[in-house]
């Protein structure tokens, strides 16, 4: 028995001892512990600057935030984002949630506005809903524009709208005069009958047909396809039909002209009417190649978010303050003004043909 008491106390000993000497280097090692986080977070700091090609202490970083990601309108509009980011010299983030939820886009401005980034440019998935947010960041010295859809009035500085309502009636009439060769019948196929925008557009283009140089032009009728697919091509084949002489027809919406377009091809009367309007260059590009839709136009998403950039920089540097009648620089597109309504006119929209088709992609 003593000599298992022996035997168990030198054990003890020895264990004991073991312990001691495996604590001893943890005592040494906890400084270490200690200095990892900062070791870690150092290469983070001096890397950030690295995602923007080492720019320079103190450069800017502005959020372009769309409505969301995966969005080949909105994706476009980074490009030019980028492009005026390589041009001014600062960074610019793409920022956005993956569905067009207005919760998910305050939730990721507030984010930014904690990051105390340089400047937003922002399209709103809900215009009233996003002006206390926009509100904060401008209380916190970050200022605010919008493009494509706007915050209102309170919760950002001014609005980079696409294009104005005359403009968008001008080119239409214009692309169909072309069509025509200066003469003929042409007829309308819009949207719903109650839509504000298309009735605006609508109006407008019968005011443009007044003018000189459109007296050869005969407007037949204006036809509804409640921006609903087989409607639009039912109305369309249907304008050829009791219009045997129609030229061109026009359709301010995206859905109704490629759903002309189509019926133009299916009742083989390329050549004979030919559609334009308003419409992306992805859905329109079968069509301007086969001639059933030889031009139309929108404005160029690309442009809207380099001319944003733009906009926050002269914001940003204090070259502007946003008020009315301040006038700042546009790179590439030129002087832009703040209107009196709070608003910079981005300019005419694109027209889209054979010749350029190709070189967008939204």
């Amino acid at each position: 028995m003593k000599h298992r008491s022996l035997n168990l106390a030198i054990a003890v000993l020895v264990i004991f001892g073991v312990l001691l000497s495996a604590c001893a280097p943890a005592a040494t090692q906890a400084p270490a512990a200690t200095e990892a986080p900062a070791e870690v977070e150092a290469p983070a700091e001096s890397e950030a600057p690295a995602e923007s090609e080492a720019p320079a202490a103190g450069e800017m970083t502005f959020v372009l935030v769309p409505k969301n990601l995966g969005n080949p309108y909105f994706d476009t509009a980074n490009k030019g984002a980028q492009e005026a980011a390589g041009e001014l010299g600062v960074t610019v983030l793409y920022q956005g949630s993956a569905t067009a939820d207005a919760t998910e886009q305050i939730t990721l401005l507030n984010s930014l506005i904690a990051q105390k980034v340089s400047g937003l440019a922002i399209s709103a998935n809900d215009s009233d809903a996003l002006v206390p947010t926009g509100k904060a960041a401008m209380d916190a010295g970050i200022p605010v524009v919008t493009f494509d859809s706007a915050i209102a009035e309170g919760g950002r500085i001014f609005h980079i709208n696409q294009a104005e309502a005359s403009g968008i009636a001008a080119v239409q009439i214009q692309m169909a005069s072309d069509l025509a060769g200066g003469e003929g019948q042409i007829a309308i196929l819009s949207a719903t009958s109650t839509a504000p925008n298309q009735n605006a557009w609508i109006e407008l283009m019968k005011e443009e047909l007044q003018k000189p140089e459109y007296a050869n032009l005969e407007l037949v009728t204006t036809v509804y396809g409640d921006d609903q697919d087989e409607k639009s091509y039912n109305e369309a084949v249907g304008l050829m039909k009791t219009y045997p002489d129609l030229k061109v027809i026009i359709a301010p919406t995206t859905v109704g002209i490629a759903a002309s377009a189509r019926a133009v091809q299916d009742q083989d009367m390329v050549g004979k009417v030919m559609v334009t309007g308003l419409g992306t260059p992805n859905q329109m590009r079968e069509y301007v190649k086969s001639g059933a839709s030889p031009q139309f136009a929108l404005w160029n998403p690309g442009d809207l978010g380099y001319l944003s950039i733009y906009a926050l920089n002269a914001l940003a540097s204090g070259a502007i303050e946003g008020k009315p009648g301040d006038k700042f620089d546009g790179g590439k597109l030129g002087e832009y003004t703040v209107l009196d309504d709070g608003t910079v006119l981005l300019g005419d929209p694109t027209v889209f043909n054979a010749d350029n088709i190709d070189d967008f992609d939204f």
